[in-house]
């Protein structure tokens, strides 16, 4: 397959340049301070919940305890988990959701992760996604004039297969909110090959994946109100990278054994529709990083 080497930049050589954003769209840095906010939403991924030899339950309180917190200050109307809810269990699922994230005081959505696996049983209370959140794993989230379109990139237990979204499923929503101000994907696996032209590790991994993970990213980025990508699985990574002018952003990680500083991301939309996000670094209390999504 040939790959145009060009669409692989990351963002710190595209965004040297201030050609790289439309004229109509102010710099995260220049964006008045008191602006008054239309939106704002946290994405996170990765709590790892029952994985041996951590801290798991902890590590759910302080998600919670972290965005209420969000919601107590600055406001927050979503949260959306990215992935990676639990660690090969699917009856912790049932135990997350009822013993933690019910004393979430946001609306939240879950991303299905290669790790959330469900129960082969028939007739069990975790036999499907839907029959544990109450819709299915692709599934899309209005809110606000915005849609929020979380595609699955899950695997059967244990197959070790870091698979391609659904381009067909995505392609039909994108169509149903052509007219959104933005669009935005939540994809807990990045459809990138991992370690292909700079891009990090932990991406499409199968032979058969990564053609089908490229046709995704070509139709994320030639979809024009796609405005931000959200991935999650990779823990070591914070940060945005840009192939064909759409924003890849990561968020860390929750929970789990490896990675960097525990953390989230932020998207913030003012009543003009600019957008800008950053990600938090929860253990220490700080903002690492913040872009713009043009």
């Amino acid at each position: 397959m040939s790959i145009d080497r060009r669409s692989f930049l990351n963002h710190s050589a595209l965004f040297t340049a201030a050609t790289t954003l439309p004229a109509r769209w102010c710099r995260a840095k220049d964006l008045p301070v008191n602006r008054k906010l239309k939106m704002r939403f946290a994405v996170a991924s990765d709590l790892h919940y029952g994985q041996a030899n951590t801290p798991f339950v902890k590590i759910a309180e302080e998600m919670v305890g972290w965005m209420n917190k969000e919601k107590q200050g600055k406001g927050l109307d979503l949260l959306f988990i990215n992935g990676d809810l639990t660690h090969d269990n699917p009856q912790l699922l049932l135990e997350l959701r009822d013993k933690h994230l019910s004393k979430l005081e946001v609306p939240y959505y879950c991303t299905k992760g290669n790790h959330d696996y469900l129960d082969p049983k028939e007739k069990s209370p975790t036999e499907s996604w839907k029959k544990i959140w109450g819709y299915d794993a692709n599934h899309t989230v209005t809110h606000k004039e915005f849609a929020f379109v979380l595609a699955d990139t899950s695997a059967p237990a244990k197959s070790n297969v870091y698979r391609a979204a659904s381009r067909e499923w995505l392609k039909a929503e994108f169509g149903k909110y052509a007219k959104a101000p933005a669009i935005f994907s939540l994809i807990h696996i990045q459809q990138r090959k991992h370690k292909v032209c700079g891009w990090p590790q932990h991406g499409v991994n199968d032979v058969n994946q990564v053609e089908e993970g490229e046709a995704v990213m070509s139709l994320l980025e030639t979809t024009p109100n796609v405005r931000g990508v959200f991935h999650g699985h990779n823990h070591d990574q914070t940060s945005m990278w840009i192939s064909g002018d759409r924003r890849y952003f990561f968020d860390s990680h929750v929970g789990g054994s490896w990675g960097a500083a525990k953390g989230y991301r932020i998207v913030e939309i003012d009543e003009l529709n600019r957008m800008v996000t950053y990600q938090v670094n929860a253990e220490a209390g700080e903002e690492l990083n913040r872009n713009d999504l043009p």
